[in-house]
């Protein structure tokens, strides 16, 4: 049998290494100087594999929408690099959604992605 193993860490690691933008993993800080754009990474449940959540924020909805477009596709082609983790397939469940936050008003847009990899 093989043990979970959390997906944030090493996933975060690897968009940070990808991205030009700040990448927080599981919650957004607190603070009111949290860094934009950036981009978060968090679990959304899953049974035998791992659903993902991206969420990227940034000062305007076009900016937010090609930083989640970007950490797609970073995540798409590279899941193999991804440390720690035997990946078997990553994809994304559907196109981006771009809405408002309803916390802080910035304008945010995100997407679900499907992982499944050994350790699920």
């Amino acid at each position: 049998m093989i043990d979970y193993v959390d997906v944030i860490p090493p996933v975060r690691k690897l968009l940070a290494s990808l991205l030009d933008v700040k990448v927080y993993g599981n919650t957004w800080p607190t603070n009111i100087n949290t860094i934009l754009p950036g981009v978060l990474v968090r679990t959304t449940g899953g049974t035998d594999y791992t659903r993902i959540q991206l969420v990227a924020r940034a000062n305007d909805d076009i900016a937010a929408m090609q930083n989640v477009i970007k950490a797609m596709n970073a995540l798409e082609r590279n899941a193999a690099d991804i440390q720690g983790l035997r990946i078997l397939w990553l994809e994304r469940e559907a196109n981006p959604i771009a809405t408002p936050d309803v916390d802080t008003g910035k304008p945010e847009a995100w997407c679900f992605m499907r992982m499944e990899h050994m350790e699920a």
